[in-house]
C-alpha cells in the first residue's frame, strides 16, 4: 500500500500559502531592475526592439529615464567592436520568456504601454518567478516523500522552506527574480529525475535532465557541475565506479542524447556571443568588472561559513544540521551521498572562491540557496535521526528557534534594521531582535565605508581612526631624462627648482602606482591624491583631472577622478586639488596596483608641481568575525 504523505502535502501548500503572500505584499516597486534587468534584457531587446546589439543606445537611455531600472547600464559591456553584451548568462531571460510573450499579450488590453517595462510585464515576470518557486518546492517534495516517512519528509521541507535564507531570496522584494530562485528549481528537478532514471532507466527522464543541466549552465556557468550528480549517483568505490561505466556504456544512446541536448542549449548562450561580439567564448563579466572575478587559489571558507558579514552558520544555522546529517546520508544512502557530498564541496569550495564572497546585497549567503535543494537530503536523514532521538524534543526547539530566528531576521532585512552588506559582529548583537531602526551609534558599528548620495566621504571620524600608512611625493625636479626639456618650467614652480608643464603635447604626468600590499596590509585604505596647479587663464578655459585608478592585471577596475572647481581656482595663483578614494575590500589580488597621475585635458598650458598620494588606513581594521 503506497504510503499517505498528508502532512507533506499540506505544509507545502502551506510554504505555497506563505510565500506566495510575501510576493504580494513585499512587492518591489519596480521588480526589472538592476541585476534583475540584466537577466531580463534579452527578451524585450530581441522581441520588442530588434536590438539585440544595442546599436540603437537611446532605447536604453529611454528605458532608464522612464523606469528608473538602474542609475547606470552597468548590466551590459560596450565591447571593441562598439556593440553592447549583456554581462549576465541568458538562462533566466530563457526561463523569463512565457511570462514576458503572456505579459506581451496582455499590455494592449491595458491602458500601459506594451514596452517591454510596463506593469504588465513587472507582474508576469514577478508572479511567474513565484510559480518556479512552487514548482521547485514541489520537486523537493517528491524527493523527500521517495526517501523518508511523512513526518521527516514534513519537517525537512518545512526547515528548509521558511528556517533558510530561501525565503527571504525567493519572496522579499522581488529576490525571486534573481539567479538563485531558478537554479535551485533546477537542481531540485535534476536531482528528483537523477533518482527516477536510476530506478527505470526511462528515456523521458535523461531527456528533461539534460534539458535542466543545460539550462541551469547558461544560468549560471559554474552549475555546470550539477552534472556530477547523475554522473556520481551509486559510486561508491572502485567498482561501482566500473559498474556504473558499464551502465553508461549500455546506455550510449541516451547518453549521447543527454551530450547533444546539453551542448544544444549552450549554444543558446554562444550564439548570442557570436552574434554581438564576433567570439564565441568569451567572459563578458570579467569585461565589464575586472576587480571582480574567481581565484580559486584564494578561497574564503572561513568567511563564508563563520563571518558575521554573511556567516552561513551564524545567518542559516539551521544548516548545522545539514551538516552533521551528511553522516547519516553516508551511512543510510551510499547511493546518494558521494554525488551530494562532491558537489556540495566543490559547489562551496567555488562560492568562497569569488573574490566578493559576501555576493553583496543580500541575507546571509545567498549563493548557497540553489545548493539547498540537495542539502534536503542530508537534512532530511539529520531529522528522521532526530525524531527518533532521546534528544528528540531538544532538536525540535532548536529547529523551532532556528526557523523563528531566521523568520524574524528576514523582517529585519526587509526593513533594513540589518545591514545587506556590511555586517560586523558588534552590529549584529547590537541589532539582535530589535524592531526599530538603527541609530547612528549602531551603523557607525558597521564594518567600513562612509558613503553620502553614493559618494564616497573622508570625514572627521575617519580622520580620527584612520593613520597614515603610505606617503610618495613626485616633485617634478629636472632629473628625469624621458620628459622633453621644453616641459620643465624654471620660473614657475610651487617647490623645489622646477615644475612641469603640461598641454596638448604633454597632457599627463607620471604617475604613482604601488601594488596595494605596498600601501597597506589591512583590508581597504582611503588613498588620498593631491597635486598643486598654476594656470595664467581663468577656470572657465579649463578642463582637466586629477585621477586615481585601481588595475587588475593591467585592466582599471575602479576609477575616481577631480575636477577643476571653478568658484574656488584662481589663475595665477598655485592651487591645491585633492580627494579620496576609497578601496574595495574584495580586491582580487594585493598584487593589484593603486595608480594616481594628473590629466590636462585642454588646450592651455598648466604648470603642474607636486603631485602626492598618501593612504590612511584603519587603526582598528574590523573584523568580519
Amino acid at each position: 500500500m503506497k504510503p499517505d504523505y498528508k502532512i507533506t502535502n499540506r505544509v507545502y501548500w502551506f510554504l505555497a500559502f506563505i510565500i506566495s503572500t510575501v510576493v504580494i505584499v513585499y512587492q518591489p516597486l519596480n521588480p526589472l531592475c538592476y541585476d534583475v534587468f540584466g537577466y531580463y534584457m534579452y527578451l524585450p531587446l530581441k522581441f520588442k526592439y530588434h536590438d539585440l546589439k544595442v546599436q540603437d543606445f537611446s532605447v536604453i537611455t529611454h528605458i532608464l529615464d522612464t523606469y528608473h531600472n538602474s542609475e547606470t547600464f552597468y548590466q551590459a559591456v560596450n565591447w571593441e567592436n562598439g556593440n553592447w553584451i549583456m554581462r549576465y548568462p541568458i538562462g533566466l531571460a530563457v526561463l523569463f520568456s512565457p511570462f514576458y510573450f503572456i505579459a506581451d499579450f496582455i499590455a494592449p488590453y491595458t491602458s500601459y504601454p506594451a514596452d517591454g517595462f510596463s506593469k504588465p510585464y513587472q507582474l508576469c515576470v514577478l508572479y511567474g518567478s513565484l510559480l518556479y518557486a512552487l514548482i521547485g518546492l514541489y520537486f523537493v517534495k517528491k524527493t523527500l516523500i521517495k526517501l523518508f516517512k511523512d513526518k521527516p519528509a514534513a519537517l525537512t521541507l518545512l526547515c528548509i522552506g521558511l528556517g533558510t535564507n530561501y525565503f527571504f531570496h525567493v519572496s522579499i522584494h522581488g529576490q525571486g527574480l534573481m539567479s538563485h530562485n531558478f537554479v535551485f528549481v533546477l537542481y531540485a528537478i535534476i536531482i528528483f529525475l537523477t533518482i527516477k532514471w536510476h530506478e527505470s532507466y526511462k528515456f523521458k527522464h535523461i531527456v528533461f535532465m539534460a534539458l535542466a543541466i543545460g539550462i541551469i549552465a547558461i544560468c549560471r556557468p559554474t552549475e555546470i557541475i550539477s552534472v556530477l550528480i547523475p554522473l556520481l549517483y551509486g559510486v561508491i568505490n572502485k567498482e561501482t565506479m566500473f559498474e556504473k561505466i558499464k551502465l553508461l556504456y549500455k546506455y550510449k544512446i541516451q547518453l549521447v542524447v543527454f551530450c547533444i541536448l546539453i551542448i544544444s542549449i549552450g549554444f543558446i548562450q554562444f550564439g548570442y556571443w557570436y552574434y554581438v561580439t564576433g567570439e564565441f567564448v568569451i567572459n563578458p563579466y570579467d569585461a565589464g568588472n575586472p576587480g571582480e572575478g574567481l581565484e580559486l587559489l584564494q578561497p574564503h571558507l572561513l568567511e563564508v561559513l563563520f563571518s558575521f558579514r554573511k556567516g552561513w552558520f551564524i545567518y542559516t544555522p539551521i544548516m548545522v544540521f545539514t551538516v552533521v546529517g551528511f553522516w547519516f546520508l553516508y551511512k543510510y544512502n551510499r547511493l546518494l551521498f558521494t554525488p551530494i557530498f562532491v558537489y556540495f564541496i566543490i559547489n562551496l569550495y567555488l562560492i568562497s572562491s569569488w573574490s566578493c564572497w559576501w555576493y553583496g546585497a543580500c541575507f546571509g549567503v545567498r549563493s548557497l540557496v540553489p545548493s539547498y535543494a540537495s542539502l534536503s537530503i542530508p537534512l532530511g536523514y539529520f531529522i528522521t535521526y532526530a525524531l527518533s532521538s532521546k534528544l528528540k524534543y531538544v532538536y525540535l526547539g532548536l529547529i523551532t528557534i532556528f526557523i523563528s530566528l531566521n523568520l524574524f531576521q528576514s523582517w529585519q532585512m526587509s526593513k533594513g534594521i540589518m545591514d545587506s552588506t556590511n555586517m560586523s559582529r558588534a552590529y549584529y548583537f547590537s541589532t539582535f531582535l530589535q524592531t526599530t531602526p538603527p541609530n547612528i551609534e549602531q551603523t557607525k558599528l558597521l564594518l567600513k565605508g562612509k558613503f553620502n548620495n553614493g559618494k564616497e566621504i573622508f570625514t572627521n571620524d575617519d580622520a580620527q581612526t584612520h593613520s597614515l600608512c603610505y606617503a610618495k611625493i613626485l616633485k617634478f625636479e629636472k632629473d628625469d631624462e624621458n620628459i622633453n626639456a621644453k616641459f620643465w618650467s624654471d620660473s614657475i614652480k610651487h617647490s623645489g627648482s622646477s615644475s612641469l608643464i603640461t598641454n596638448s603635447d604633454n597632457p599627463f604626468t607620471k604617475s604613482i602606482d604601488p601594488m596595494i600590499k605596498d600601501v597597506t596590509k589591512k583590508s581597504y585604505a582611503w588613498i588620498k591624491s593631491t597635486v598643486w596647479l598654476y594656470s595664467k587663464v581663468p577656470a572657465d578655459s579649463l578642463n582637466f583631472g586629477l585621477i586615481i585608478e585601481l588595475k587588475h592585471n593591467g585592466r582599471t577596475f575602479k576609477y575616481q577622478g577631480a575636477s577643476i572647481n571653478k568658484t574656488t581656482f584662481k589663475a595665477n595663483y598655485w592651487n591645491k586639488i585633492e580627494f579620496y578614494l576609497l578601496t574595495p575590500d574584495d580586491l582580487r589580488s594585493r598584487e593589484d596596483l593603486v595608480r594616481t597621475y594628473f590629466w590636462n585635458n585642454c588646450k592651455h598650458t598648466i604648470y603642474v608641481d607636486d603631485l602626492i598620494m598618501e593612504a590612511y588606513e584603519p587603526i582598528i581594521d574590523k573584523s568580519v568575525f
